[in-house]
């Protein structure tokens, strides 16, 4: 990725942590995942600045997984490595599908870009045909992001369209798709604060979610 000039001291601060670390965290992570590199140094990712307010977070790409190692760094009064911790990796997407309309008629309902699917009478890889049409909305394909974080930059996009999404849903099935790879040494834990189930609830949506227990295990100090 592109690494903004204001940047460069969080990135260049949280590589260090890793070619040098300080924390045992940091160590213990290490010493069961393989960073991916890119012209030799760990792999950057994204770089998260908004959601926390005095942290700045660096994600590095782990190899051959869909999780990352996340190091937190502090804005000021300079940047110092606050701590070290795995982000599970996120799809966070609205989906809709139908047996009777196709993809074009689902497309209709919404104003959005990007939308993705098939629709029924359409032919998989293999040749055999969709028994039922599909409409995915993913705006951030990036899956290095916290489950509350991305599926609040999701429902801020439903929300500009609510009566749209309300209609989708009174004519077909609609829902929130979550797609978690859950490093295995991680807080497996999920939960919904009152004001997101509110938000839910306005545009009609209910949330599924599937998740995959990926990755080898720390060892203990």
């Amino acid at each position: 990725m592109i690494i903004n000039p204001q940047d460069k001291i969080y990135v260049s601060t949280a590589i260090q942590e890793i070619l040098d670390p300080k924390f045992e965290i940091t160590k213990q992570y290490l010493e069961v995942n393989e960073l991916e590199l890119e012209n030799g140094l760990p792999k950057v990712v994204r770089i998260g600045k908004n959601y926390y307010p005095d942290l700045v977070a660096v994600y590095f790409a782990i190899q051959d997984e869909r999780y990352f190692l996340e190091v937190h760094l502090t804005k000021k009064p300079k940047a110092e490595v606050n701590f070290v911790d795995v982000e599970s990796g996120h799809r966070v997407y609205l989906t809709a599908t139908s047996e009777a309309l196709t993809f074009q008629e689902l497309s209709s309902f919404l104003p959005f870009q990007k939308l993705t699917g098939w629709s029924v009478g359409d032919k998989r890889n293999n040749g055999i045909e969709y028994t039922f049409s599909r409409l995915n909305y993913e705006p951030i394909k990036n899956e290095a992001y916290g489950l509350d974080e991305k599926l609040e930059l999701l429902l801020n996009d439903l929300e500009t369209a609510s009566n749209d999404i309300i209609a989708l849903t009174r004519h077909v099935d609609t829902q929130i798709i979550v797609c978690r790879h859950q490093y295995i040494s991680a807080n497996a834990g999920i939960g919904f604060g009152i004001e997101t189930i509110k938000r839910l609830e306005k545009l009609n949506l209910g949330i599924d979610i599937d998740t995959y227990i990926v990755g080898n295990e720390i060892k203990d100090i």
